[in-house]
């Protein structure tokens, strides 16, 4: 459900129980019911009419809340009125006004197109259809189609003369200028009727209503016509006499007057009470006007004009006892008659009198900030970022001027404006101004060919060469005309891919080229490989200039013959980054048995002359057994398609690599000598052959540092008689590490980190090799063991794994850092940490990408003292929320744990498992649709 249904349910439950509660309804002390004047809507429902409809059913709800409260007992008719191009009708009529309430909200705009609409025949059929003395209000946003039916018109003025019923025009748009006889129509109809045409914006229609509301507040046949005039600008002066006892005259103006007084048959001037005082028009009440002839003195611009009319208040709060008047209400005589009148900011019929909640509506007060309604009266709050002067008026706090008032950061930079503030920090820092910290990423914190993000706390450094999103929109090309695509939602790095190039042009792009207005290209050259980020301009040619504005990119060439680019959105709408198709040759450095084709969006290398395949079971290797050695090969091309690494291909001993043969063939081949051992050789003899066998090793591609997935390989042998000598090497044995430490004054403690075969910490290897499959957990513990140790913990602050037993080898991936776990990692479980003398954690086993077998795990641990210092590490966000000290800190290494190349049982174990949860699913859809 959108915004705007939601709103009108609300509203449209809110009227239904204000209608409900009204006095109208349930009023018991109304002993006789009195005829009021009956309303009648004549609505445009034209499609072009939804909003305006909205706020007439919003305000319509105010005003006849008002008017049953100030006179409870009346009855009248309501008549719903609908006109469309070409239709007119239907009309509803209902004494109901909850009946009234569901008209107004089944009341749906549709259809029209042109802008005149049939006003006439609409206000024809409504004034047809309403009784006598009837207010008529005629709502749309056009002008009047069937203005010059002089029939139709005659017809109207017939009516008007006949009913005297009253037309208000509500007019929030119009088809042409206000001399335009289509529009005239409606002042003249207006004139007539003592009427009024109110030219409005939809938000000022709530005005309009209080101009209605002194007229539906009132039995009918009680006002008297006195007096109607147009003048056409200047100084106009005029009488009219008034020849009945009145309890008030009501002056109403139309149009643009600049001063206006009244003047009593006794020469004096009357005073004049403001109801409602607008632009396009006004509304006075002199109360009890004297019997004579009375002198009314105007000056305004262009045409206006002036009705009077006379009102005699009977059988609403009239009396002959004041004391039945309310309490809060006073009782005024005049002429031998007596009437009761709510005080100002209570609302009633004189004999009952409640409070007038001006805070209820936007319209009734007028209050810049929050509205408090008090009994009789309301009063004003002051906005957030305002407070009141020595003379109660709302004032900017400058909150810039006392920080007291601000939360910025003392570094940041404060700026004040009405209503509020803002921070920012300096530059070189990072922040919302709130908080201020040194910015990495622009002091250089990462590698020059390294991206760096800055986050809250901590920053990161990656290759954005695998780490990009792609783009692979064929109307980017230069070669594209006639859009309206924009760029102003990018942000991030970004790869061009697919037929409309892959790299954008380095020259000026026409304008309206690549499908958008404004085009885009790079003022300068691309980066080769190997130097690193660059920064260069990105030009948007518009209004006939090549660089009409520009905006910084990043760009940086990646292995493959790709470029990456660090976009942050477009200077304006429509531009957008375009493409070179040109460029698109030079992505497939194929070889002489491959061609270049685009798969799944982007250009490859792929097989041809038949060697495409499609699947791990149909790659198969050339073997050639000489007397010396024996040689396997196979085309990149197949590799390719699989998605494997041509750069890490080798046997069973990870020195002998694949090399690439010279004539750009194609082709990789590894030899080994005919030697039991040699590049990991195995030798079996049959009685009569020696049968050399070895496997061909080829990775899986990956951008990651570590992989948990199998090696592709690829078994191949040669027979030969029984005529040579083997030899095998033997491997590396794990080494469990342990240290001796002393502590000044306390004694001497051994360290000690050991590898576990299960969760429960029981079992631990023993000191032979190991070697577990990517499937298995790694269970550690770092132990500390001495006579005093009840005052210190272990706290394991940074542990991590290389491929090596060198401790500061380069390639190294992080399971424990600052003291927290890797929570890039799901399979990374740190159990204790600083809490007693052991530290445990878990991580799955894994393999290093390239030619590494073997993991190394180190942990720089500490002794803590928790005497002293805090030592349980805080993890609640990306980082440790303390800062740790050195003293104490030591360095544990432990390995090599071998990688296992049979993974039968864990994968069975696996596919067991999947199985179960597969089952567990099932029962649990079942059981639910069950529900």
């Amino acid at each position: 459900m959108n915004l705007q249904c939601l709103v009108m349910l609300l509203l449209c439950d809110w009227s239904f129980s204000a209608i409900t509660m009204s006095p109208n309804t349930f009023n018991e002390e109304c002993i006789s019911q009195t005829e009021s004047s009956s309303l009648t809507y004549v609505v445009d429902v034209s499609g072009s009419m939804s909003d305006d409809l909205y706020q007439l059913k919003m305000v319509n709800s105010w005003l006849l809340d008002r008017v049953s409260a100030r006179f409870p007992c009346g009855v009248r008719q309501y008549t719903m009125m609908e006109f469309n191009d070409p239709t007119i009708g239907p009309t509803q009529i209902t004494s109901s006004r909850r009946e009234f309430g569901i008209f107004f909200n089944n009341l749906f705009a549709n259809g029209g197109g042109d802008c005149p609409e049939l006003a006439m025949g609409g206000l024809e059929l409504g004034l047809e259809n309403s009784p006598d003395n009837s207010v008529i209000m005629v709502l749309t946003d056009a002008s009047a189609k069937d203005y010059n039916n002089q029939t139709l018109i005659n017809n109207i003025y017939s009516l008007i003369s006949s009913k005297k019923s009253q037309v208000f025009f509500l007019i929030t748009g119009l088809c042409g200028g206000l001399d335009d006889p289509q529009f005239l129509i409606y002042r003249d109809i207006a004139h007539r009727s003592f009427g009024h045409v109110f030219q409005i914006n939809l938000s000022e229609m709530s005005k309009v209503f209080y101009y209605l509301d002194f007229t539906l507040s009132r039995p009918v046949n009680t006002s008297t016509r006195l007096f109607s005039v147009e003048y056409y600008g200047g100084f106009n002066s005029s009488q009219f006499i008034v020849a009945d006892l009145f309890n008030k005259v009501i002056v109403m103006t139309d149009g643009v007057i600049s001063t206006i007084s009244i003047v009593g048959p006794n020469g004096n001037y009357a005073a004049m009470e403001t109801i409602v005082s607008e632009l396009w028009g006004s509304v006075y009440v002199v109360k009890y006007p004297g019997l004579g002839t009375w002198t009314i003195n105007t000056d305004g611009e262009g045409t206006y004009s002036l009705t009077v009319e006379g009102e005699q208040g009977t059988n609403i709060s009239a009396t002959t006892d004041c004391s039945k008047c309310h309490p809060n209400a006073t009782c005024e005589e005049n002429l031998g008659r007596k009437q009761c009148n709510c005080n100002k900011g209570l609302i009633g019929d004189g004999f009952q009198c409640s409070d007038d909640d001006e805070c209820a509506y936007s319209w009734t007060h007028k209050c810049s900030g929050a509205c408090i309604n008090t009994y009789g009266s309301y009063r004003c709050e002051c906005a957030y970022g305002f407070t009141k002067n020595s003379v109660d008026v709302c004032v900017d706090i400058d909150e810039c001027s006392d920080r007291n008032h601000s939360s910025c950061h003392p570094l940041a930079k404060c700026a004040n404006f009405n209503g509020g503030f803002s921070c920012t920090c300096p530059s070189g820092y990072y922040g919302n101004g709130n908080y201020c910290e040194v910015n990495e990423c622009i002091a250089g914190a990462c590698s020059h060919d390294m991206a760096c993000t800055k986050y809250q706390g901590h920053f990161n450094c990656f290759d954005p060469c695998s780490n990009y999103t792609t783009l692979d929109d064929p109307w980017r090309s230069i070669d594209s005309r006639f859009g309206y695509n924009c760029d102003i939602a990018l942000s991030g790095w970004y790869r061009f891919t697919g037929i409309g190039g892959i790299r954008m042009p380095e020259t000026c792009v026409p304008e309206r080229q690549c499908k958008t207005y404004a085009p885009m290209w790079i003022n300068g050259t691309h980066p080769g490989e190997g130097e690193g980020i660059v920064n260069l301009t990105a030009c948007v040619h518009w209004n006939r200039n090549c660089c009409h504005q520009s905006t910084s990119v990043q760009i940086k060439a990646c292995p493959g013959g790709y470029h990456v680019y660090n976009i942050n959105g477009v200077p304006f709408c429509s531009s957008a980054y375009c493409t070179d198709p040109a460029t698109v040759k030079d992505v497939c450095p194929c070889t002489e048995d491959e061609e270049c084709k685009m798969i799944h969006g982007s250009y490859t290398c792929v097989c041809k002359n038949k060697r495409e395949i499609y699947d791990i079971e149909d790659l198969g290797l050339d073997l050639v057994c000489d007397t010396k050695k024996m040689t396997a090969s196979f085309h990149t091309c197949q590799l390719r398609r699989l998605n494997l690494n041509v750069t890490y291909t080798h046997l069973l001993d990870s020195s002998c690599i694949g090399n690439t043969e010279w004539n750009n063939t194609g082709v990789i081949s590894v030899a080994t000598l005919l030697q039991d051992g040699a590049c990991g050789n195995h030798l079996i003899n049959n009685g009569t052959h020696a049968i050399y066998k070895n496997t061909m090793i080829v990775q899986m591609k990956t951008d990651q540092i570590i992989i948990r997935n199998h090696e592709v390989q690829l078994e191949f042998s040669c027979s030969y008689p029984l005529d040579l000598q083997l030899t095998l090497d033997n491997s590396l044995k794990p080494v469990i590490s342990s240290l001796t430490l002393s502590i000044e004054g306390t004694g001497q403690f051994r360290a000690q980190m050991v590898l576990y075969k299960d969760e429960n910490y029981v079992s631990p290897y023993k000191d032979y090799e190991i070697t577990l499959s990517t499937k298995a957990t790694l269970y550690v513990a770092v132990t500390l063991e001495g006579e005093n140790t009840f005052q210190y913990v272990m706290l394991m602050k940074n542990c991590f794994a290389t491929p090596t037993r060198n401790f500061y080898d380069p390639v190294k991936y992080d399971i424990i850092k600052n003291s927290c776990p890797n929570r890039r990692d799901g399979t990374v479980n740190v159990r204790e940490n600083g809490v007693s003398t052991q530290g445990r954690f878990s991580v799955q086993m894994f393999q290093f990408v390239g030619d590494y077998d073997s993991v190394f795990l180190h942990c720089e641990a500490r002794i803590c003292d928790t005497t002293r210092d805090i030592c349980k590490p805080s993890c609640s966000g990306v980082r440790s929320s303390f800062r740790q000290s050195d003293d104490n800190l030591f360095v544990l290494d432990y390995g090599p744990i071998n990688l296992s190349n049979d993974d039968s049982t864990s994968d069975a174990a696996g596919m067991h498992a999947s199985w179960i949860t597969l089952i567990l699913i099932l029962l649990c859809l079942k059981n639910c649709s069950s529900l």
